[in-house]
């Protein structure tokens, strides 16, 4: 069946930016007298339900204001160099642009995600991004995957989601799609079933 609309995850999935994203957490610690943690910490953490990040991150029950701004602004100072482009990903990305709607749907925010995907230079690929704070609930949540289906008016069978979590995975089954688990990003899978791609190409030619 030809699908309408091919749904991304970013980090992990199109953006290699876990070396970035665990530098200014860890800016971000330092200035609230903690120790620093390491990258795989952050990337075992990041990809799972239930863990409450703010409290693993920053020791708080919500994200404090203070700490948002510290890490934006540490993120935004350093980011441009310590983040990449998974190899191959922008030819998948041009091969496929044609074929259906691209979207991302990312646990960030649409600023980060916006800011970041014009750095690499593949934003013009994509027709919407949706991030945590456009929506009431993040992923796992099928919130953001029920507003893009919503947007371009497409129905659970034509529509994919492409991801490298748990929490990607779980989205798309709350959200009753198919689901594309990629081995080179940061997480997990837990289902059986669960179609899994080990290279960009291997994606490539499942999403045509």
């Amino acid at each position: 069946m030809k699908r309408g609309l091919i749904i991304f995850d970013m980090d992990g999935t199109l953006i290699d930016s876990s070396a970035a994203m665990t530098q200014s957490v860890n800016y971000v610690r330092a200035r609230i007298g903690l120790p620093p943690i390491d990258q795989k910490m952050l990337e075992y953490h990041i990809n799972q339900p239930d863990h409450h990040l703010p409290k693993i991150f920053y020791n708080t029950d919500e994200y404090d204001p203070q700490h948002r701004a510290w890490f934006k602004e540490h993120y935004l100072e350093h980011v441009h160099t310590m983040i990449a482009l998974y190899p191959d990903i922008a030819e998948m990305l041009k091969s496929v642009y044609d074929t259906a709607h691209l979207a991302i749907a990312t646990n960030a925010s649409d600023f980060f995600a916006r800011h970041m995907l014009e750095h690499m230079k593949i934003d013009h690929y994509f027709s919407a991004i949706v991030g945590s704070n456009n929506v009431a609930e993040p992923k796992p949540s099928p919130l953001m995957i029920q507003h893009l289906m919503d947007s371009f008016s497409l129905k659970t069978d034509h529509t994919v989601l492409v991801g490298d979590s748990l929490k990607d995975e779980q989205a798309a089954l709350n959200a009753g799609i198919d689901f594309f688990f990629v081995e080179w990003g940061y997480g997990s899978t837990s289902a059986q079933k669960t179609t899994k791609v080990q290279t960009v190409s291997q994606l490539q030619n499942a999403l045509q």
